[in-house]
């Protein structure tokens, strides 16, 4: 090889090495901004569009069992959502609701069972169910009221952790909530004037707990 055809090589290489390099420092800066807190991207890049999350809860045999819940807002697209829950029994009967709060990249969890501990109404709290969630702004300033019109807007991520003894083995299973896009509008509207009418006396009954959130100054 003549020293024309060494130097064209080595200018050839150096040039292939800065594009590399400027490509690996453009994806390092572009991940680091994904983790920013209010970041406006995902995991993937891309937020979310699903609006209505559907799981179940199944406390089985013995008044110890319990199953836990896990709700997070991952972005700050939509500012501060709310988690509108709603929860059913296996007769598709709504017995508890509750609007909570999430800040952006806040985490709420907790016991289900401790979520609907006030008087499930119209009988005792069931053993399994049901439960709907929907990811919309507050309609009432700060607050969440799920018995009240709003818009659904994306997104929340949750789990439910399940507890199972089969044959004497003992396991704990996490799950994702399911995504469903968005409810239709007249299952929307049943499901905001069916908590209306359970929890319309004031009485606390029929309206769910919250799951905890350590953070300052969050209910």
């Amino acid at each position: 090889m003549n020293l024309r055809s060494k130097r064209s090589l080595l200018v050839g290489w150096a040039a292939t090495l800065a594009i590399l390099g400027s490509m690996i420092i453009g994806a390092a800066s572009a991940h680091a901004a994904t983790l920013r807190r209010a970041s406006s991207l995902g995991a993937s890049g891309v937020d979310g569009q699903d609006t209505f999350f559907t799981g179940y809860y199944d406390f089985g045999a013995g008044s110890t069992v319990d199953n836990t819940i896990k709700l997070a807002n991952p972005t700050s697209i939509g500012g501060n959502i709310c988690a509108m829950i709603y929860v059913f029994d296996t007769r598709e009967e709504m017995g508890a609701c509750c609007g909570c709060l999430l800040t952006p990249n806040q985490i709420r969890y907790g016991s289900i069972k401790s979520m609907i501990t006030n008087p499930w109404i119209g009988r005792t709290i069931p053993t399994q169910g049901v439960i709907n969630v929907v990811s919309a702004p507050p309609n009432n300033g700060t607050q969440c009221a799920p018995t009240l019109a709003y818009t659904p807007t994306p997104t929340i991520n949750g789990w439910i952790t399940h507890a199972a003894t089969i044959s004497g083995i003992s396991s704990l299973t996490e799950v994702p909530l399911t995504k469903n896009g968005d409810a239709d509008p007249v299952e929307g509207g049943n499901l905001v004037g069916l908590c209306a009418a359970i929890v319309g006396n004031g009485s606390g009954a029929g309206q769910c707990i919250c799951p905890t959130s350590d953070e300052a100054g969050i209910p």
